[in-house]
């Protein structure tokens, strides 16, 4: 029984794509923080209306390409492709969440924020997914699913959407979404052809591709310097190592996979969410040492 328990929650916890889901509900709390300057409880109503909206598009995004994955080595484990969870079941899933993860944000946090929510949803199902098998450059419009969510904790918490602090939470957490798609491409290209998905390797040579992802990622370091200094906060001395060393570190990264070859792209795409997270920790720590 208890072993039956586990693997069905396994089984729903691959179908919402437990760990991207909780990343981008991170990325929310980022927001709200900097919008409230304290911390309290009060963050665990935009973390959980996002992390089930997250979890909800995942789903959607599954049902969606449900046949695609069984073509993909690294995809035809998942649930709905192994047939781990039915169709129906899925749906269900699908839409309690993404119900459960609007009202949330509408509830405690107000109507902007569970608008930016379910548009969030849409951009990720309705634009970048179907948008993969007509353009290699489906990235670049797809990037916004990642500047969303900051922008609704910063909405979530009080701050003006047109604040320059929430406009720059939300060019340095886009910027960074193009290289994080395109690495992945570079890992798994052979793959993805099998499923049909238009590859930016078709454009560019990989020499060309890798100098390109660099690029990116140098954008990413430049928008996150610029961000951490719009942002306003105290920058005290932990912020400004740990934001000085992650910055050292996906530079490094960037050097790195320009002058390695494709086989090694899971270095770099390990570094640049490593950098993330490491943002995310020294925005964190300077709220709390400021408070």
């Amino acid at each position: 029984m208890i072993n039956r328990l586990f693997l069905i929650l396994k089984a729903i916890y691959n179908l919402c794509k437990g760990g991207i889901s909780l990343s981008v509900a991170l990325t929310t709390v980022t927001g709200y923080l900097l919008s409230t300057r304290q911390l309290d409880w009060s963050a665990i109503h935009p973390f959980m209306g996002v992390l089930l909206l997250a979890m909800s598009a995942s789903a959607l995004n599954q049902l969606q390409e449900r046949n695609t994955d069984k073509l993909m080595p690294r995809t035809k484990r998942r649930p709905l492709a192994n047939g781990l969870i039915t169709v129906p079941n899925a749906i269900l899933i699908t839409v309690i969440t993404g119900l459960s993860g609007f009202l949330t944000l509408f509830y405690y946090n107000g109507t902007l924020p569970a608008i930016l929510g379910i548009l969030n949803l849409v951009w990720y199902n309705g634009v970048y997914t179907p948008l993969k098998y007509k353009t290699a450059f489906a990235a670049v419009p797809g990037g916004l699913v990642g500047a969303i969510p900051p922008v609704i904790g910063w909405v979530a918490g009080g701050g003006d959407i047109l604040h320059p602090s929430s406009i720059a939470l939300a060019v340095f957490f886009y910027i960074g979404q193009i290289p994080h798609f395109w690495l992945v491409i570079l890992k798994y290209s052979n793959e993805y052809k099998l499923a049909g998905i238009k590859l930016i390797t078709d454009r560019f040579t990989i020499p060309q591709l890798r100098r390109l992802v660099f690029a990116w990622m140098l954008a990413t370091a430049i928008s996150g310097s610029l961000m951490a200094f719009i942002i306003t906060i105290e920058h005290n001395a932990m912020f400004l190592l740990i934001h000085l060393l992650s910055l050292l570190l996906l530079v490094y990264s960037g050097i790195w996979l320009a002058k390695h070859n494709a086989t090694h792209s899971t270095k770099a795409f390990v570094f640049i969410n490593l950098y993330y997270l490491f943002v995310m920790l020294s925005i964190f720590l300077d709220i709390v040492l400021s408070s």
